[in-house]
């Protein structure tokens, strides 16, 4: 009720209000009308613009022809795609000409030539015409509104066009040369059109002469001028000239279309008046809808109690007036009561668990301590057999894996010199190149900059694997393997390229998918797990191509920041 007492009393407020906003919309929806009828003749001049700076236009209507079959050649090749070429992306220009004085040019669509530099009429017979100039230059661009007899019932006998000398190039002045763009009416009508507020709209020129409108007033004949003295009551009308242009657009609304907006507002003061009373008798209900609901809550937790059963209500259903309060009490009752029974038996139970965890961590902590040293020892009892039966390379490769996994046992740093990186990539390309034997080659060509960088570790060599593994390994002969590093403009780039029987286009496509974010490929865990840690310490401050043809091999492509110590990352 007071709600409606309120709305009521402002109520001639909101008709003003009302009134000033009807006002606001009906001027910003003729100004967007206006900026699109702009943006229509500004895209024609720009049009014209283009042609006026095309040297080769003006080459092709300066040139004399001893013959048509010239002029048609030179017409077909160089000058009607470009004409053409634009009108589809145009749809507000109804017909383009050049017009010359050139007489030896032959009449079309398109060019047409003139006995004299008429560049106002054109030779045409006109039944009315308006030229004005859109900048200062007596030569410059102007925009002509003619009037032309009828040729058929049902064509358009009016004409808005934009009319510019061809000037540019001075060296091509043998001939006068012109051309004219004619905008489409038809079009500026329907744009016109394509409006919910007025009931008309009109563009006219400095004379008042409708050259385009939404409806009511007709397309065909003599010009239609505009007078507002013409219109019947309780029209009003809004004014809005188009910038830098000799035209203004009109647009003519009801005054009863706010006096129907003001009747809206009558409805919606009532109904706002009945809904405010609907919503209070609905939140009269949801409140004591959940004063009960608490209240048979707290009933039931107190059985629950009394048979033993020491449950909690959900403080999500508690609530924080006095039924809340009552709630958290019993809950709290109820927890404690609940420890008391439990203190004897449960702390016993966790008690052992507790003794049992901590043992088995023990003995997992032994066992990590063994493994370890028990490995090693067993690679170094079979290299020194190998050496005493003088297996040389058996012996040397064992050392080689060895060394291998004691440095990825005792790597406790994430990050690390790009220098010990560098030795392990070596100690897993000796193996691989004992693996291949004399079909195998490999090189690593590190910047001297780049050594003392830092970077995680392990992001160059499952790149190296995969192109051993599922690179060289499918070739039989000539396998190559290249690691590449260079700094440049603080950035580190890394390559790793191989010769093997590369990717096919399908397989390729999915690969750079996943590199973006994509679904994670079941044969490409080694590439994924790259791109994860470098996404996890570089953020987006990183890039990760890979490049590859069928049969001709695979480049893997890395480019990060230069870092110089781990607090950096």
């Amino acid at each position: 009720m007071p709600l409606f007492i309120q709305n009521t009393f402002y109520y001639s407020d909101a008709e003003k209000n009302i009134q000033n906003e009807m006002l606001q919309r009906l001027t910003q929806n003729l100004s967007e009308k206006a900026g699109k009828v702009e943006g229509c003749i500004s895209g024609t001049i720009t049009l014209s613009v283009r042609y006026n700076a095309n040297e080769e236009l003006y080459k092709f209507l300066d040139t004399s022809y001893t013959n048509s079959l010239n002029y048609i050649n030179r017409y077909q090749n160089h000058v009607k795609n470009l004409l053409f070429s634009d009108l589809p992306y145009n749809p507000q220009v109804s017909q383009l000409i050049i017009y010359s004085d050139n007489p030896t040019l032959l009449n079309g669509a398109i060019v047409r030539k003139l006995e004299s530099a008429h560049f106002d009429t054109f030779e045409e017979k006109l039944l009315d015409y308006r030229l004005d100039p859109l900048n200062s230059s007596p030569n410059g661009l102007k925009m002509r509104i003619a009037l032309t007899p009828l040729k058929l019932i049902s064509s358009n006998n009016r004409s808005l066009s934009i009319i510019r000398p061809l000037k540019n190039y001075p060296t091509y002045s043998k001939y006068e040369k012109c051309i004219r763009i004619d905008i489409n009416l038809s079009y500026i009508s329907s744009m016109l059109r394509d409006s919910d507020l007025f009931d008309n709209m009109v563009l006219v020129d400095k004379d008042n002469r409708i050259i385009a409108s939404a409806n009511t007033y007709s397309e065909f004949g003599a010009f239609d001028i505009f007078s507002d003295k013409d219109l019947e009551k309780g029209i009003v009308v809004l004014k809005q000239p188009l910038r830098d242009l000799p035209l203004s657009l009109y647009g003519f609304y009801d005054s009863n279309i706010i006096s129907k907006e003001f009747t809206k507002m009558r409805w919606k003061t009532t109904l706002i008046g009945f809904g405010s009373m609907l919503l209070a008798f609905f939140c009269i209900m949801i409140v004591a809808s959940n004063i009960t609901k608490r209240i048979k809550l707290l009933v039931r937790l107190s059985k629950n109690i009394a048979l033993g059963n020491f449950a909690k209500i959900s403080e999500d259903n508690i609530g924080r007036d006095e039924i809340g309060v009552l709630a958290e009490s019993i809950n709290k009752m109820s927890e404690q009561l609940q420890i008391l029974i439990d203190e004897k038996y449960t702390a016993r139970i966790n008690k052992a668990h507790l003794e049992r965890e901590n043992a088995q961590a023990k003995l997992l902590a032994l066992q990590s301590q063994v493994n370890p040293h028990f490995m090693f020892n067993t690679l170094e009892c079979i290299r020194l057999k190998a050496i005493v039966k003088e297996e040389t390379e058996t012996a040397r490769i064992i050392k080689y894996v060895s060394k291998m996994f004691r440095r990825l046992i005792n790597w406790d740093e994430d990050i690390i010199l790009l220098s010990e990186d560098i030795k392990f990539l070596e100690e897993f390309l000796y193996i691989q190149k004992y693996r291949f034997e004399d079909e195998f080659e490999y090189s690593i060509i590190v910047d001297e900059a780049a050594e003392n960088c830092m970077l995680p570790k392990l992001i160059i060599q499952p790149l190296v694997e995969n192109a051993c593994v599922h690179g060289v390994q499918a070739i039989s002969y000539n396998r190559n393997v290249e690691i590449c590093i260079k700094i440049m403009d603080e950035q580190m780039f890394i390559s790793v390229t191989d010769n093997g029987i590369g990717i096919d286009e399908a397989n390729l496509l999915k690969l750079k998918n996943m590199l973006k974010g994509g679904e994670k490929l079941t044969h490409s865990v080694g590439i994924y797990n790259v791109y994860q840690r470098l996404c996890l310490y570089y953020g987006k401050d990183f890039t990760m191509d890979v490049q590859s043809q069928e049969g001709k091999g695979t480049k893997i492509s890395i480019s990060i920041p230069v870092r110089h110590s781990k607090e950096e990352f």
